[in-house]
């Protein structure tokens, strides 16, 4: 009787083939069954480190990353998969795309830039007095939200778009992390994360509201909302979870296991699932089989420090940054939610 191995010495290539076929079909069943598919992933070199705050124009499909270490926010062509213009400026932190005023918003410094979304030409620069960080629209009242981060200075500015004027500021206790705006009423959310805190703030207004205390240790960082269902999102380092509240009570529904040290959260209306992006190297998909029902899907693996992303809903694409590694440059992974 012929053996295995006999067989494999008188015909190595047709095993070896027969091998590879079977780890392609295998590949192929787990791609089939993941949340997020990898699609493409678009080099970006001559960035040093990594990137902060992304947006996207879907029409144009141009994503926006604030490269701070170089000083410039990075255009990167989707449609050709390569980086397509730099523009150059004070230390980037967060970048903003509005379609329904066709302008892009870039916090740089203690100042908001705006810029036109097709030229790109520098249209205002509203001094913020404070050292700016995340941003935030809403499109129904026309207003922009920036993260005011500076000690003395600490709250979020209300902006007037499209003109560009500064209305005020919400003084709040501490530093910001992460802006969700309710577009069914004035309220929005930011997270304290030094203080374990929520903040919860009439946008109209201009004034904090109340404040939800969270468990100590927990370090929440993104946040996102489901503002149709009243759902929001907030994930949390110590321990990685996301953690679901009643964004009308503040009373938590659900904490689910996400991954370590999330920076980025989405929450995507269509497939009904939350995407938290983490500097651990994965993406955690956590799925909403109701408003109060939710359940981990699946951890996606990226690259460690990979903690940056931005997800249109449109293209149905999340777009994950990873940071410069020794020789291999910067990038930007492209996945397809389905």
């Amino acid at each position: 009787m012929q053996s295995y191995g006999d067989s494999v010495k008188r015909n190595p290539a047709r095993y070896f083939f027969a091998l590879l076929l079977i780890c392609i079909c295998a590949f192929a069943r787990s791609q089939e069954k993941s949340p997020l598919v990898l699609l493409q992933t678009i080099p970006v070199p001559g960035i040093q480190g990594g990137f902060n705050h992304m947006s996207v124009d879907a029409a144009r499909q141009k994503l926006f990353a604030a490269a701070s270490t170089n000083k410039t926010l990075e255009i990167i062509d989707l449609k050709e998969a390569k980086p397509w213009r730099s523009l150059a400026g004070e230390r980037p932190a967060a970048a903003r795309y509005a379609p329904e005023f066709d302008q892009l918003y870039v916090t740089r410094g203690q100042s908001v830039a705006i810029y036109d979304g097709k030229t790109y030409d520098l249209i205002a620069t509203i001094d913020i007095g404070s050292s700016v960080d995340e941003l935030q629209y809403d499109a129904h009242a026309k207003r922009l939200y920036v993260g005011c981060m500076s000690p003395d200075k600490t709250g979020v500015a209300v902006i007037s778009i499209p003109d560009g004027k500064l209305l005020g500021m919400i003084v709040l206790p501490d530093k910001p992390q992460g802006i969700a705006v309710d577009h069914t009423g004035v309220k929005l959310f930011a997270n304290m994360p030094d203080l374990r805190q929520v903040a919860v703030m009439d946008g109209e207004r201009r004034v904090l509201l109340t404040t939800w205390q969270l468990n100590p240790g927990l370090a929440n960082v993104p946040i996102g909302l489901d503002d149709a269902s009243h759902r929001l999102f907030v994930g949390t380092r110590h321990p990685a979870q996301l953690l679901v509240m009643n964004s009308t009570t503040g009373e938590t529904i659900a904490a689910v296991d996400s991954c370590e040290d999330a920076d980025d959260l989405f929450y995507d209306v269509a497939q009904k699932r939350i995407y938290v992006s983490c500097g651990e190297g994965s993406i955690a998909v956590i799925e909403q089989s109701d408003v109060n029902q939710y359940r981990l899907l699946s951890n996606i693996p990226t690259v460690t420090g990979a903690r940056t992303s931005a997800f249109s809903e449109a293209l149905k694409r999340l777009y994950v940054a990873v940071p410069r590694r020794r020789e291999q440059p910067a990038e930007v992974r492209v996945f397809g939610a389905r």
